[in-house]
């Protein structure tokens, strides 16, 4: 609009000056607009995490790097990207979007056929699925008359498993059945599969009765049985952290029971045993109870381990009606580790049930506020 009326103000005075000023105003502007129209064009976005799984705790690393595939220097580019609210960065120019994000700027210049790179340390304070991008690209002329923007698609995401705890703390000591080093072997009989009996001895339970041959000897005989080894271990987590509904949810308790399960699920893994995973609470973003069956290998612990990553902090039932609800499904001669950071009668009642039905109990019991690492669990018989 200035160039236009400095032209027509000049060719009415016949003012060379301000005609030529006026032009070479107008050629500014348009240059300008040019410019700015394919500042982004050719420019190439590309972000990527060093990983994508990590403990609560750990760090990864963001790389991002824009590539610029066109004879057009971009003499200023604004990169923002967007972050969850739950992941830390330090030392950057950073800004609230909303409650739940935030997001991070860079702004560099970039030559022709140039391809620039940098990246962040992100730190994953806590657990949970988390959410990198989307990002927006902003550009424009070098006289800052006109910009451009761009939203490049895709987003990133990194998974935090529960934070794990030092195996002191935990304190099994023989209680658990294994070491954690190595598989020890934990006898499973098959009541089908007798040959032969043996004189009775205190602890045999009635089941071990040989009746017949306490009959032919007149001498209580209990059965031998075949052995056979399937060891495994069922962790059973109550999300329960507070006597009643109105007082809320203590995100402190639950996360240790959570921390608990995942130390618990590697030990696990490290001696080979069978891996099983029941939760009173729900499957993140599903409406599902958290069950899964004792199995072996890697793919078992990466399993579990998500399920904890993302299960919501806050239970769906009552810790005794899952343990009911599971009881009679229990493989033989499994060990059930039952995590709960309350006692009631109800749950004593259904473990007891269990140990009953031939599986072999270890409660933890989480405390509220635990000042060192041997105080965050209490386990009993």
């Amino acid at each position: 609009m200035g160039g236009t009326l400095l032209v027509l103000v000049g060719a009415f005075t016949g003012s060379y000056a301000l005609g030529t000023l006026g032009m070479l105003l107008l050629a500014t502007i348009g240059i300008a607009w040019l410019w700015a129209r394919f500042s982004l064009k050719s420019v190439r976005y590309e972000r990527s995490l060093s990983a994508s799984r990590v403990y609560a705790g750990e760090s990864v690393s963001l790389e991002v790097s824009i590539t610029n595939a066109k004879p057009l220097t971009l003499p200023w580019l604004l990169v923002e990207d967007r972050l969850d609210a739950r992941l830390v960065t330090h030392d950057l120019e950073r800004t609230e979007r909303t409650g739940r994000e935030y997001e991070i700027r860079h702004t560099v210049s970039v030559g022709w056929y140039e391809r620039v790179r940098w990246r962040y340390q992100v730190e994953c304070p806590r657990r949970g699925l988390f959410a990198v991008g989307p990002a927006s690209l902003r550009s424009g002329d070098p006289f800052g008359f006109y910009e451009e923007s761009l939203q490049p698609p895709g987003t990133l995401n990194v998974l935090v498993y529960p934070r794990l705890l030092p195996l002191q703390g935990l304190d099994l000591g023989p209680r658990f059945p294994f070491d954690g080093s190595r598989a020890q072997a934990l006898t499973v009989t098959d009541p089908f599969s007798v040959v032969g009996a043996r004189p009775y001895t205190d602890g045999d339970t009635l089941r071990q009765v040989h009746w017949r041959a306490s009959a032919r000897s007149l001498q209580l005989q209990s059965k031998v049985i075949t052995p056979v080894t399937d060891p495994s271990v069922l962790i059973f987590l109550d999300l329960t952290s507070s006597l009643h509904a109105w007082q809320g949810i203590n995100t402190e308790v639950v996360e240790r029971a959570i921390s608990t399960a995942a130390t618990l699920a590697h030990r696990v893994r490290a001696a080979s045993w069978g891996l099983g995973l029941f939760v009173n609470g729900l499957q993140g973003g599903t409406a599902h109870r958290v069950r899964i069956g004792a199995a072996r290998g890697d793919d078992s612990l990466a399993r579990v381990l998500e399920v904890l990553a993302r299960v919501p902090p806050y239970p769906s039932m009552p810790f005794a009606d899952l343990i009911r609800a599971e009881r009679s499904r229990l493989p033989a001669g499994s060990t059930v580790v039952a995590i709960s950071a309350l006692r009631s009668e109800a749950v004593t009642s259904q473990l007891e049930a269990c140990r009953r039905s031939g599986a072999h109990v270890l409660t933890l019991h989480i405390h509220g506020m635990p000042q060192e690492a041997g105080d965050l669990v209490e386990n009993r018989r």
